[in-house]
C-alpha cells in the first residue's frame, strides 16, 4: 500500500509562554508524511523555495518518505506564525505567507498517479482539487485545511468536499467553516457538503468523528 501526500512544506514560527521556535520545519504534509511513513510508502508532492535546507529533505528520506515529487522554485518557501496561550490547544495565527505556494501548480508524477490512497494535506483547495482531476480512481481521499481557506475560500473548499471521503479538521475551524457553535450540528452541515466522514480534533481532548451514516 501507498498514500500519495500532496501540501505545506513549510517553516514554522511558534510562540508560547514557556518558550518560542523560529523557522522550524513544519506543514501538513510533512507531520503527515512523517507519521504514516511508519506504516506504509509514502509519497510527496510539494514545494519548497530556494531557501529550503537539504537537511530537511535529508529528514524526509531518512524516513523512507519518496521525494520525488518535492520541486524548489525560486523564491522563498511557505511560512506561518502562530501563538498559543496558557491554552495549548488553540492556536492564534499570527502571519501565513503563501510564498512559493501562491503559484504552485503541482504535476503529480506518472508513477503517482495509481495510488489508491490520497491525503490531500493543507493547500488552496482549487489545487487540492486539480490533484484529484490528475490521480486515477483513489481508493480512498482524505483532506485537511486550514482557518485561512476556510476564510478566503469557502465555496471552493465546498466544491471540492463532495470528492473527498474524510474530511479532518480542528474544532474552532469547524465553528467558523460551519457558522454553528454546536460541534453536532456543525458536523452535520459539514457531512452535508459531501464528505462521507468528518474529524474534528480537539487538541489534549481527543477527537470527534461523525459519518454520515
Amino acid at each position: 500500500m501507498s498514500i500519495l501526500v500532496v501540501g505545506s512544506v513549510a517553516f514554522d514560527s511558534v510562540e508560547t509562554p514557556f518558550g518560542k521556535a523560529d523557522n522550524v520545519l513544519g506543514g501538513s504534509a510533512t507531520y503527515f508524511s512523517t507519521a504514516a511513513s511508519y506504516f506504509s510508502e509514502v509519497k510527496l508532492v510539494a514545494v519548497v523555495g530556494e531557501d529550503f535546507p537539504d537537511e530537511h529533505i535529508d529528514f524526509l528520506k531518512s524516513k523512507g518518505v519518496d521525494v520525488d515529487g518535492l520541486k524548489k522554485m525560486q523564491g522563498k518557501t511557505f511560512r506561518w506564525k502562530g501563538r498559543y496561550d496558557y491554552d495549548l490547544n488553540e492556536a492564534h495565527t499570527l502571519a501565513t505567507h503563501l510564498n512559493v505556494f501562491e503559484k504552485f501548480q503541482p504535476e503529480v508524477p506518472e508513477a503517482y498517479r495509481k495510488s489508491s490512497y490520497v491525503f490531500l494535506a493543507n493547500i488552496d483547495p482549487d489545487i487540492q482539487w486539480n490533484v484529484l482531476e490528475q490521480v486515477k480512481k483513489p481508493k480512498f481521499v482524505a483532506c485537511d485545511t486550514m482557518n485561512f481557506w476556510i476564510e478566503g475560500k469557502p465555496e471552493a473548499l465546498k466544491r471540492l468536499l463532495s470528492k473527498v471521503d474524510l474530511f479532518v479538521l480542528n474544532e474552532g475551524e469547524a465553528r467558523e467553516f460551519a457558522k454553528e457553535p454546536n460541534l453536532i450540528k456543525a458536523s452535520k452541515k459539514i457531512l452535508s457538503y459531501g464528505p462521507k466522514t468528518v474529524i474534528i480534533k480537539r487538541g489534549e481532548y481527543g477527537a470527534l468523528m461523525f459519518n454520515g451514516g
